[in-house]
């Protein structure tokens, strides 16, 4: 009688375990893809400081479309050109609030030559550097300019083990492996009037903890005016879990979509 017990308290673990693990599989939650949005949108926004700054400082590129010592009226420039590699430090005030994005802390640029020149490489480090209360705590992106291709101004924008931390005192961890092509406004110095098409890959780790990967399926389309990505596709696969269909819509809004398998959510980004 004891083995019959200790038979069925078995078989009843086992089917706890086997319900649990069926929960995991049918988990319709949208964590990963609203931290995936979360991170684009407060990494692609170094993209755009780094560009007009490169273009904005004298002697930092090849066309020298403007002389400026600050992007948004409420930062400070401090150009290096004596240097190698050349250098410049974005200095914001605490804070630096522009079109309802609020900005502090510092962003340091070097770049390998003039920024414009085919092959040259920029590095992009932080010191307590903060985005609408998220703070990037860790990591660096790099940006290599390749050149004209299909007629546009190319670029290879990459992310390593960057850490962007919440209000929560949570972490996401980025890692990019992006192209943006610049459709248009790279005759100005200002990023206001550019569009951005972006391709590429990223993997990661969510604030609560789950990994996951993401390829863009549909280029993105970002706006130098927009806080937010305006449209594109994104496959998001959190780890041993049914890929996500992130949909970012048509129109510069906070607004996106999340479908897995047939239910789609909506989601709302910061």
């Amino acid at each position: 009688m004891k083995q019959f017990y200790t038979l069925v308290f078995v078989l009843l673990v086992l089917g706890i375990t086997s319900c649990r693990d069926s929960d995991r599989d049918e988990d319709t939650t949208t964590n990963s893809s609203e931290d995936y949005a979360t991170g684009q949108t407060i990494i692609h926004d170094i993209f755009k400081i780094v560009h007009q700054a490169a273009y904005s400082s004298k002697g930092i590129t090849t066309a020298n479309l403007a002389d400026t010592n600050t992007i948004f009226g409420c930062d400070t420039l401090i150009i290096d050109t004596i240097s190698n590699p050349k250098k410049i430090t974005v200095q914001f005030d605490n804070p630096c609030s522009f079109n309802y994005v609020s900005r502090s802390g510092t962003i340091i640029i070097t770049t390998s030559s003039k920024y414009d020149t085919p092959g040259a490489s920029t590095s992009v480090n932080f010191s307590n550097y903060n985005y609408n209360n998220y703070s990037i705590l860790s990591g660096t992106v790099s940006v290599v300019y390749n050149g004209i291709v299909d007629g546009k101004p190319n670029y290879s924008f990459n992310t390593n083990e960057l850490r962007i931390e919440n209000n929560r005192k949570r972490s996401i961890y980025i890692q990019n492996t992006q192209r943006f092509s610049i459709q248009a406004g790279e005759t100005t110095a200002t990023f206001v009037d550019d569009t951005y098409s972006i391709s590429g890959t990223t993997n990661g780790t969510t604030f609560e903890g789950n990994s996951f990967t993401a390829t863009i399926t549909t280029n993105l389309t970002l706006l130098g005016s927009c806080r937010w990505i305006n449209s594109g596709l994104v496959n998001v696969s959190p780890n041993n879990k049914p890929v996500r269909k992130l949909n970012f819509g048509s129109s510069c809004d906070n607004k996106a979509s999340v479908s897995i398998y047939d239910i789609t959510h909506d989601i709302a980004l910061p």
